[in-house]
């Protein structure tokens, strides 16, 4: 059982992986941003989806584009008609693949999202607190990238992000006014994309784990970002400087602690 292209576009390509009986579920997922980026790469798959009963369609963009571009139209058009040939869609994306779930979502009539760190838009008119994407928001079209509402109650889901990272939290926000069934979850030192305390402790498998439930409950994944952080350098740094503004001595407790985490990990204790 191998992907099969099922849109290839010159900056657009979509996979599929089908497992299981005709009409069984979907799971979405798609490209993130990679600095440098300009060429596909293969196709994302997941074990747990598979032995889940889940087929897989895999978006793929040449560019940081943000999947909008003269292509989306079309593979948009097609993504509608492969909805029909299964029963719900989840989909799952982080940052820009985050956007892309929203995005697609109407068009796929999808049952379920689960994002991490993900934008509402690019364009400044509707995102003016973002700032970190310059080079390509210049050439994001807000018509196009405008996340189309859902056309009933929506989705359920929900949206991972770090609280400390202003931008990420007014994107959440944003998102969720649009998709009220969407929950935010927020998981301070996180950073962007908010799963790394989830990565780096091997937990990140909760987050495939409610996109594929229809109702997943939360908690599984606060308690283990929570648990996650105690021996993270990286949140308690990330504590450290969003503390500074208007709590100096957290910080300075944050990064004292830091410090001993990363001279433990070089000395090897």
């Amino acid at each position: 059982m191998s992907f099969v292209t099922v849109f290839d576009g010159g900056r657009l390509r979509a996979s599929l992986l089908r497992t299981g009986a005709a009409g069984g579920p979907l799971i979405v997922t798609f490209d993130f941003r990679k600095p440098g980026k300009s060429d596909f790469g293969a196709p994302s798959v997941s074990r747990q989806f598979e032995k889940a009963g889940f087929s897989q369609l895999s978006i793929k963009s040449r560019a940081n584009d943000w999947f909008i571009n003269d292509e989306t139209p079309a593979l948009e058009a097609r993504l509608s008609e492969l909805a029909t040939e299964f029963g719900a869609v989840h989909m799952l994306g982080w940052s820009m693949g985050g956007y892309g779930a929203f995005r697609f979502a109407r068009a796929m009539k999808a049952a379920r999202i689960v994002a991490v760190s993900p934008q509402v838009s690019l364009d400044p008119a509707v995102a003016p607190f973002e700032w970190r994407y310059g080079a390509e928001a210049e050439g994001f079209d807000p018509a196009l990238g405008a996340i189309p509402t859902p056309a009933d109650a929506g989705p359920t889901g929900l949206i991972l992000a770090d609280p400390f990272i202003p931008a990420d939290i007014a994107h959440a926000r944003a998102l969720v006014a649009l998709f009220p069934r969407v929950r935010l979850l927020r998981l301070a030192g996180g950073g962007h994309p908010a799963s790394r305390l989830l990565r780096e402790s091997g937990k990140a498998w909760l987050i495939q784990k409610a996109a594929r439930e229809d109702h997943a409950d939360p908690r599984p994944l606060r308690r283990g970002h929570v648990a996650a952080r105690r021996l993270s350098s990286g949140y308690w740094s990330r504590l450290a400087k969003a503390a500074a503004p208007r709590r100096p001595a957290l910080a300075a407790t944050a990064q004292t602690h830091a410090r001993l985490l990363e001279q433990e990990a070089r000395s090897g204790t």
